[in-house]
């Protein structure tokens, strides 16, 4: 009987092209595992340690270091070397004291380093908002995460910064005019500007975001905008120039 299930391997030719890895030293990459993220938008754990941030240097090293619980994704120890790291998620080392954030670039998402005071906090978009038993208000996120909360005041698109593990949220960033937004994905991602206007879709055409940015002005779907702040970023979003 032939095998039902995907495919456990990938080879680094192979891999997505937003991935910013060597692609001829070694013929097979670590997978993401099925998870918080899509394989196309996240890297698994054991690239990002090894391949990014150069904090090990073999697959057993990985292997080492998260049996240990040695490393931290959103507060919390994780022990697959496949498991998906992907947007404003938060890889922290601390026996090394260093905390990384995984922001876009141009050349997909690149780890920036971050102080320790905002390892503990992470952007989340709001991706859906439905009513569920009891009457009750279930909120889902782009990193997979789910939040019962009758009492905040979220729309889909908008963004919350959420204290994590405890995914406390500690304020509300609506996607309107005036309020500060990231572009995540294309040629302009990781630029940083004001929302000039916020155009409803149609049946046939995606809502619209037009965002003043150091590059100029620009219309882009909605999909591509990620709320980060009123005034500026609420934290740290951008690569380091």
């Amino acid at each position: 009987m032939g095998k039902k299930s995907g495919r456990t391997k990938m080879k680094r030719l192979s891999a997505p092209r937003s991935w910013d890895i060597a692609r001829k030293e070694a013929r097979f990459i670590t997978k993401p595992s099925p998870g918080t993220h899509a394989v196309a938008k996240s890297y698994s754990l054991a690239v990002v340690l090894r391949d990014l941030l150069g904090m090990v240097a073999t697959q057993k090293e990985v292997t080492q270091v998260l049996t240990r619980g040695e490393v931290l994704v959103d507060g919390v120890p994780r022990h697959d070397p496949g498991f998906p790291v992907g947007l404003f998620d938060v890889v922290s080392i601390p026996k090394e004291g260093k905390s990384f954030r995984l922001v876009p670039s141009p050349d997909g998402l690149v780890p920036r380093d971050i102080v320790s005071t905002e390892a503990g906090m992470k952007l989340c978009r709001v991706r859906s908002k439905v009513k569920i038993t009891g009457g009750h208000i279930q909120f889902g996120f782009h990193d997979g995460r789910s939040l019962l909360d009758d009492k905040l005041l979220a729309s889909c698109g908008d963004t919350v910064v959420m204290r994590v593990p405890q995914q406390a949220v500690v304020e509300s960033l609506k996607l309107e005019k005036g309020a500060t937004a990231l572009v995540v994905s294309g040629d302009r991602a990781g630029q940083v500007g004001r929302i000039v206007s916020v155009k409803k879709g149609t049946s046939s055409r995606e809502k619209m975001v037009a965002l003043s940015l150091p590059s100029g002005e620009t219309e882009l779907p909605e999909r591509l905008i990620f709320a980060v702040g009123t005034d500026k970023p609420a934290l740290e979003v951008q690569v380091k120039s």
